[in-house]
């Protein structure tokens, strides 16, 4: 693993000081690359569990993610987070290695005089490198082997959806990938599905004249790719902590909450295959169902992502975060989302939110309401579930 150097020691005021979970991770979710992606995301969760398994040696507040070896007597729990924290950052962006030693250095800089030392180095980098060896062979990156369905001599789109590798990687906490697989779609032939196809062809429509001003922002608010409509508002979430441990504990748990999420919705869109409302509607006559009529033109309000469509991601992920931010506040403290063009909403509960997101899918034309409650239910699942066996506070 490659070795960070920490700076030596700059004592300075306590105004100065380094809040190093949170500095840390405010630089490496710029760092992280690619921006916003399952690698990143992986990342910025091993990250914060090297940290919490280094501090939490020394603080002894939770159940450790894995089994540390003792920490030297007397080490400074925030110089052992850095440490961690630093070295499997650049363990895994070894791309970024430029970039994350001038962002520990920064940090370190800061630390309170006599807190950095070797011993407090080395613990954290143990327990980094012993971390990221433990997820050697995870299945990120793996080559995307998607078939298209087509018949022999038929042309069809020749670019490869994305997520393929995540519907079968090694989770970080949940079992397998398939532990919370939803039921599948509803049947094309049932009045579900009609009154899914018709809503969302009706107010989901680029040309729509049903969707209100209110619905058309609600669904731009949310448009988003992927982990950046929830990356930048997990600092404004963080509940009061008085430890290192702590802090970096509720890190770890949401962005455990976001891969994990992922990896459940990939492997549940890849079993299911199921189109979007554009390959649908342009298509309706093929479902057999009278209720459906095809618009061979239809557009939604915002480009699908490339990816199959049930269940919701968004949904899944934003239902994963809010259920572990709600459940490590304190009760009435609202839950705050940044959107599309530098805008933020707080909603008062998780339900609130998941409404919010939910309708916002459908409004923008890319998912069924079916689609979209199924991903919000997976999600809170998945959410749930890192909750009550994860990082768990000791008696």
């Amino acid at each position: 693993m490659r070795k960070i150097m920490l700076f030596a020691v700059i004592a300075t005021s306590a105004a100065c000081r380094a809040e190093v979970v949170a500095e840390l991770n405010e630089a490496a979710a710029r760092i992280a690359a690619p921006p916003g992606s399952n690698i990143a995301v992986n990342t910025l969760a091993l990250m914060n569990l090297a940290m919490f398994d280094s501090a939490n040696a020394v603080e002894r507040g939770f159940a450790p993610y894995r089994q540390t070896p003792a920490p030297p007597s007397g080490i400074n729990p925030d110089a052992a987070a850095l440490a961690a924290g630093c070295a499997t950052l650049a363990s895994m962006q070894p791309a970024q290695a430029q970039a994350v030693a001038s962002a520990c250095q920064t940090i370190a800089a800061r630390l309170p005089a006599g807190a950095e030392s070797d011993e407090a180095r080395r613990f954290g980098e143990r327990v980094a490198t012993d971390l990221v060896a433990s997820r050697k062979g995870e299945g990120l990156g793996a080559p995307n082997r998607y078939r298209p369905f087509t018949t022999a001599g038929t042309y069809v789109p020749t670019t490869l959806p994305v997520g393929w590798d995540v519907a079968t990687m090694k989770p970080i906490a949940l079992t397998s990938p398939s532990q919370f697989r939803p039921e599948p779609p509803p049947p094309l032939s049932g009045d579900v599905w009609a009154r899914d196809y018709n809503e969302v062809k009706a107010v989901g429509a680029r040309a729509s004249t049903t969707r209100t001003a209110e619905q058309t922002a609600t669904a731009q608010f949310w448009s988003l790719p992927g982990f950046a409509q929830f990356i930048d508002g997990i600092p404004d979430n963080a509940p009061a902590a008085s430890t290192v441990a702590a802090r970096a504990r509720y890190y770890a748990l949401v962005y455990m909450a976001m891969g994990d999420a992922a990896a459940a919705q990939f492997d549940a869109k890849y079993t299911y295959n199921f189109w979007r409302p554009i390959t649908a509607i342009r298509n309706g006559g093929l479902d057999g169902n009278d209720a459906t009529e095809p618009d061979v033109g239809w557009l939604s309000l915002i480009d699908a992502p490339l990816h199959p469509e049930y269940p919701c991601a968004h949904c899944n992920v934003a239902a994963a975060v809010a259920t572990v931010v709600a459940g490590m506040n304190a009760p009435g403290k609202r839950i705050t989302v940044r959107g599309a063009n530098n805008t933020r909403r707080e909603f008062a509960t998780a339900d609130a939110l998941l409404a919010d997101v939910v309708n916002a899918r459908v409004y923008s034309g890319i998912h069924f309401r079916t689609s979209a409650e199924t991903g919000a239910a997976m999600g809170r699942k998945v959410g749930a579930y890192i909750l009550t066996t994860q990082l768990r506070p000791l008696p």
